[in-house]
C-alpha cells in the first residue's frame, strides 16, 4: 500500500492518521481563509466529501486520481445550462512565473472564483459550485487522502514567504487543431488541482475520449521547470486518462507531475472546470 493510500485508508476507517505538520498548517490557514466561507451565507451546501469514498487512485509516475459522477446531477446540468458566453473567455497567453512567449496551447478560460482577489461569477449555480469546492470538510478530506504527496511537495518550497492560502476556479474551453494544453508541471505552490470534465461537443470521434482526457508523462523531479510548456508530441505518455462527462481528475502536485492535454481534433470543443488550492504570498497592499 502506498503512503497516500495508507493515509486515505486511515481517514476513511477512523484510525489515527500519520502526522503531516505542513499539511495540517496549510489546512488550518485554509480554514481561516477561503474555507471560512464568509460570503456564502444562505447558499445551499453541497457535500462533496462522500465522493472521496469512490475515488480511484493511480500511481503512474506520480499520484493522480479520478472520481466519476463527481458533481450532483442537478448541479452538473445547471453548470452546462448557465455556462458563460463564448466572448467571456480569453486565450491563455501567459501565466505568472512562465515566460511570456511560452508555448501553452489553445486553451481559453474564464475566472469563476479567486478568493484572494474577490473575483467570482455570481448567480445561484456558481455560488453553489464555489461553496462545494471550497468547503473545508471536503478540502480536509481531500488533502488527507494525499497527505504524503502534499507534505513532500511543501517540504521543497521556501515557506518563509508563502503564508497565505488561496482558491482559484476557472471555466475552460479547449478547441483547435493543435494541443489543447502543452505538457507541463504546475507551479509548485499550487498544492492540489481538480479538473472536472464536463462535456465534448461537435465532431466527436472514437478517439476523442482519449485525446481530450489527460496525458501523464514520466520526468525526474527537478528535470522540468514548472510552467515550462512543450508540445505533447515531445513526450511519450506513461498513461492516458480518458475523458468522461462529470469525471474529476485529481492531482496532488509534485516536481515530476508532468501532464498535458492532446486535444487537436478539428471541430471538437471540450468544456471543463479547473480549481486549485494554493499556498502563496500575501496580496500586495493597495496603492494609496
Amino acid at each position: 500500500m502506498t503512503p497516500d493510500a495508507t493515509a486515505r485508508h486511515a481517514a476513511t476507517d477512523g484510525a489515527a492518521a500519520p502526522a503531516y505538520p505542513l499539511v495540517e498548517d496549510f489546512l488550518t490557514r485554509y480554514e481561516q481563509g477561503p474555507g471560512a466561507l464568509d460570503e456564502f451565507a444562505g447558499v445551499p451546501e453541497i457535500d462533496l466529501a462522500p465522493t472521496l469514498d469512490h475515488m480511484r487512485v493511480l500511481e503512474r509516475s506520480f499520484t493522480v486520481a479520478t472520481i466519476d459522477d463527481f458533481l450532483p446531477e442537478t448541479l452538473y446540468q445547471d453548470i452546462l445550462r448557465d455556462w458563460p458566453a463564448a466572448e467571456a473567455f480569453a486565450a491563455v497567453t501567459g501565466l505568472p512565473g512562465a515566460a511570456s512567449t511560452a508555448y501553452i496551447g489553445e486553451r481559453r478560460q474564464r475566472i469563476v472564483d479567486n478568493s484572494l482577489a474577490g473575483d467570482g461569477l455570481s448567480g445561484a449555480t456558481w455560488l453553489r459550485l464555489r461553496l462545494a469546492l471550497r468547503h473545508p470538510r471536503f478540502v480536509r478530506g481531500l488533502f488527507t487522502c494525499f497527505a504524503d504527496t502534499v507534505e513532500r511537495n511543501l517540504a521543497t518550497l521556501d515557506l518563509s514567504s508563502l503564508d497565505t492560502t488561496n482558491f482559484k476556479l476557472y471555466a475552460n474551453l479547449d478547441a483547435g487543431v493543435s494541443d489543447a494544453l502543452g505538457a507541463h508541471v504546475d507551479a509548485l505552490p499550487k498544492l492540489l488541482t481538480i479538473v472536472v470534465y464536463l462535456d465534448l461537443k461537435g465532431a466527436v470521434t472514437p478517439d476523442s475520449a482519449t485525446r481530450w482526457g489527460t496525458a501523464l508523462y514520466s520526468a525526474q523531479p527537478g528535470a522540468v521547470r514548472p510552467l515550462t510548456f512543450t508540445s505533447n508530441a515531445d513526450h511519450q505518455a506513461v498513461h492516458q486518462l480518458d475523458f468522461a462527462p462529470n469525471r474529476a481528475f485529481v492531482m496532488p502536485n509534485a516536481p515530476h507531475a508532468l501532464h498535458g492535454v492532446l486535444g487537436g481534433e478539428p471541430g471538437v470543443e471540450r468544456r471543463t472546470l479547473m480549481c486549485g488550492y494554493w499556498l502563496t504570498q500575501p496580496p500586495a497592499p493597495a496603492a494609496s
